[in-house]
């Protein structure tokens, strides 16, 4: 009797200790569960390029997407919603998948038109230059020939943007050399700088 008592109360502890177990991962799953669930419903909405960008390109709803996002993992100046962002355009160019903030975006006001200004892309010459421009400098813009003849195309020209690739670098305009950059220029010269952004163009800062 006293033999049949102690192996009931083994087998007892044993089953006592599977039904402890199962309840600890029971628990243990509701918890993870749980937390996955919390980290759910505390995401936010955000705003990412649907493919990959490219500078001023002028957002559709087609180039958005959102995705959901844990609240301290969203960048400043973000956006929720893509109907903030159709119709304005890059000043960057963006992969798939980046989330798309004020920063990627041409500023208001890049040109005047009280005074009838219009923006013409040109290539400065050398690179290198190019980075220590600043978005309002003003510049002289200066051509070369291959012959060695210089002349001025415009003068106090105003840099309203200076594109950049993805990787955060001027825009080079792929295999060309030189850097791409933005002015706002009056219309009644446009026609002539614009022209002259085949040539070799060298920019003096004023």
């Amino acid at each position: 009797m006293k033999q049949f008592s102690i192996r009931n109360i083994v087998r007892a502890l044993r089953w006592h200790r599977r039904g402890a177990a199962a309840v600890a991962l029971l628990v243990a799953v509701l918890a993870g569960l749980g937390a996955v669930s919390s980290f759910s419903a505390s995401g936010v909405p955000l705003v990412v390029a649907a493919g990959d960008l490219s500078p001023g390109a002028v957002l559709q709803a087609t180039d958005l997407t959102v995705v959901t996002a844990p609240p301290e993992l969203v960048p400043s100046g973000a956006f929720a919603s893509p109907d903030e962002l159709v119709g304005r355009p890059l000043s960057v160019g963006l992969t798939q998948g980046t989330a798309i903030t004020t920063a990627a975006l041409t500023e208001d006001g890049l040109v005047d038109h009280d005074a009838a200004e219009v923006l013409v892309p040109i290539r400065v010459h050398d690179a290198d230059v190019a980075t220590l421009l600043r978005v309002g400098d003003r510049l002289t813009i200066v051509s070369a020939t291959p012959e060695g003849i210089v002349s001025t195309v415009a003068e106090h020209i105003r840099v309203a943007q200076l594109p950049r690739s993805a990787s955060g670098g001027l825009l080079s305009g792929g295999s060309t050399s030189g850097a791409l950059i933005v002015v706002a220029v009056p219309m009644s010269i446009a026609a002539r700088v614009a022209a002259a952004s085949d040539q070799w163009l060298g920019v003096i800062i004023e």
